[in-house]
């Protein structure tokens, strides 16, 4: 009985409630489902508030550099016959910033100017920041291997044309010959992979600043040739060319994807002191700073579709900034192996033609020294002046120019190649440049400067000496940055 009686007491309490929510005007068949809508509302503003915020945290970016060139000397037939020419290099574009709270996004896209202005995916990686003083780095992201390699927008730096070592394919920073020395690598030298990199928030003079350690696909090939994925139109791996296999030393194969099974590995450490401690890097010339920078940086790995040929790469580098003073340089010291078609003793083709596997060391340095000439000009922030010296070294076998050579059934308008035990040589040029930098505005600047490539030897003699005449160039850019 009792336990009935509960029963019947419950029901009448729950009808009770009903009537009485009813009475209020909030039942829930009818007025309760009116707020929704309210509530949607309130959480798409939300959402929409959330977004933008976020978006105003992004930072869009980019340069363009409007350049003239007159090279000499004016010779026939020669490659750098070049006479008041105007062209558009090192146009970058691009947004990052932290979009999610302590990850940290990177969108940037290349139009170079040797591919006519084709777009090309320079950099697209997300970081992870939500550990004290560590960066994790994932996706295609700039090398962290030398100063100059990120330095690579032309806002960033103050002279018309790059050192030696990082001579772009985007404009005459270097001309070579056969046997001529070559640059480790490009500047702006972007890969696909991890890094890790840890900021001690406080140490000593001797620990560094920055310890860096780095996975990416590395260099390929100048063939470009690569595994494909998987197509019905191309199931088979390309072989060798017949012009042989060497290393793309210009970054010029823009592939989202490995050519081998192969991973380069690499590191960095920084040495820090002053106001140019962090962040890194800091461009040249862009603020009165006092303070001194030392670099160590390597890497290697095979770059051969057969994972043959392998390359590595050592570098120092050192800044020091004072007052607007600035004393800067690097040295690289790079080897590399390569197949080249092997050709008899006596300079003929055989049929079918075999292939040599050599080596190669080039290494070099440069120095630069850069001057406030006028602090305060009456037009303008700054004007800087720029003496750069550079030497860069090439230690390898004495190869053959073939010329319309037919090669394994493929006809080639040049190619290297190697005679069985060749002799080893060794070459060098030299360069020569000084410019000046008028900075007009935080985005504007123009740039002017002269530079002389002594090439007396940077090859081996051939028939005729045209290989080996120097070369000069004026040039003047209007550069963009933002």
């Amino acid at each position: 009985m009792r336990r009935g009686y509960r029963i019947q007491f419950a029901q009448k309490c729950q009808r009770g409630a009903v009537w009485a929510f009813i009475a209020c005007g909030v039942a829930p068949s009818a007025q309760a489902a009116e707020p929704a809508p309210v509530l949607r509302q309130l959480a798409g503003g939300y959402e929409t508030n959330d977004f933008i915020k976020r978006l105003s945290r992004m930072h869009v970016g980019g340069s363009l550099s409007l350049n003239w060139r007159n090279v000499g000397p004016r010779k026939p037939g020669f490659e750098t016959q070049i006479q008041n020419e105007v062209y558009l290099a090192d146009i970058y574009f691009g947004v990052d910033g932290p979009f999610l709270e302590g990850i940290p996004i990177q969108i940037e896209t290349h139009m170079p100017t040797a591919s006519q202005g084709r777009l090309q995916l320079n950099q697209l990686n997300f970081g992870y920041r939500r550990l004290d003083n560590f960066l994790f780095q994932f996706g295609k992201f700039l090398v962290p291997f030398g100063r100059y390699n990120e330095l690579y927008r032309p806002d960033q730096f103050l002279a018309v044309t790059r050192p030696l070592l990082y001579a772009s394919p985007d404009s005459l920073d270097l001309v070579v010959r056969l046997n001529s020395p070559r640059p480790p690598l490009s500047a702006g030298y972007t890969d696909i992979g991890a890094r890790m990199s840890y900021y001690p928030p406080q140490n000593p003079v001797w620990l560094p600043d920055e310890f860096t350690l780095f996975v990416v696909n590395g260099f390929g090939e100048t063939n470009n040739r690569q595994r494909t994925f998987p197509n019905t139109d191309n199931l088979g791996i390309p072989g060798v060319p017949g012009n042989g296999s060497t290393i793309d030393f210009g970054h010029q194969n823009n592939n989202l994807a490995d050519n081998n099974n192969a991973k380069s590995f690499g590191g960095r450490l920084v040495f820090s002191l002053g106001d140019v401690r962090f962040p890194w890097p800091i461009p040249e010339g862009s603020s009165d700073l006092k303070g001194a920078n030392v670099g160590l940086s390597a890497m290697g790995g095979q770059y051969d579709l057969e994972a043959e040929l392998n390359y590595q790469m050592y570098g120092l580098d050192l800044n020091f900034d004072y007052l607007g003073f600035n004393i800067s340089g690097e040295y690289l010291y790079s080897v590399n192996q390569f197949k080249d078609p092997l050709i008899n003793s006596n300079g003929t083709i055989p049929n079918p033609t075999g292939f040599m596997r050599d080596f190669e060391v080039n290494h070099g340095y440069f120095v630069q020294l850069a001057v406030p000439l006028l602090r305060r000009p009456a037009v303008g922030k700054r004007l800087t002046g720029v003496l750069v010296y550079n030497q860069v070294f090439r230690r390898g076998p004495v190869q053959d120019l073939l010329l319309n050579a037919t090669i394994n059934g493929t006809t080639y308008s040049s190619a290297n190649a190697l005679r069985p035990s060749p002799e080893r040589s060794t070459t060098r040029i030299d360069k020569y440049t000084a410019g000046l930098n008028y900075q007009l505005s935080d985005h504007f600047a123009l740039k002017f400067d002269y530079s002389y490539w002594t090439m007396g030897l940077a090859s081996t003699r051939s028939v005729t000496s045209l290989g080996l005449v120097d070369i000069y160039q004026g040039a003047f850019s209007m550069v963009v940055g933002f």
